[in-house]
């Protein structure tokens, strides 16, 4: 039984996984950003940072401790592409459809409801690389996904 596939000639399971890839990649992007704009200002108080210091202060000073749910949802991904390689299959559309859900939840900072929301807004106000990472990877997303529903907003 051959797979049912879309206009692009892919099947159904392989674009979940294309779209979970591209939202996995923003996300780095993003997180990348973030990291480095978190680095620049640590250094402006402590002065330069050696490469292990850095790696130190990015898993335990408090300054970066706010980026942790950003890691933890692509390591999230990561395990679902892993397990999707290893089955030699496509993420359960499901299972896309909730981690895309979560990259769409916490990138999305308003109201700024936790410590990522609101120093993620910070850095949006502050930061054009971190907006314009922000909007590629929003726009890469599905429709469904660009968003809270407008409910949530009010």
């Amino acid at each position: 039984m051959s797979a049912k596939l879309n206009r692009a000639g892919l099947a159904a399971g392989d674009l979940t996984t294309k779209t979970l890839k591209t939202a996995r990649q923003g996300l780095l992007r993003v997180h990348r950003l973030l990291l480095e704009m978190e680095r620049v200002e640590l250094e402006r108080s402590r002065g330069r940072l050696a490469p292990n210091e850095y790696l130190q202060a990015v898993l335990h000073e408090p300054e970066f401790a706010w980026l942790r749910p950003a890691s933890q949802l692509i390591v999230q991904i990561d395990e679902a592409l892993d397990e999707a390689d290893r089955e030699e299959g496509p993420v359960a559309s499901d299972l896309t459809a909730s981690l895309l859900a979560q990259v769409r939840a916490l990138l999305t900072p308003i109201p700024p409801t936790t410590a990522f929301a609101t120093r993620y807004l910070q850095m949006l106000q502050r930061h054009p690389d971190v907006v314009f990472a922000h909007r590629d990877l929003m726009a890469e997303l599905p429709k469904g996904f660009l968003g809270p529903p407008p409910a949530q907003l009010q």
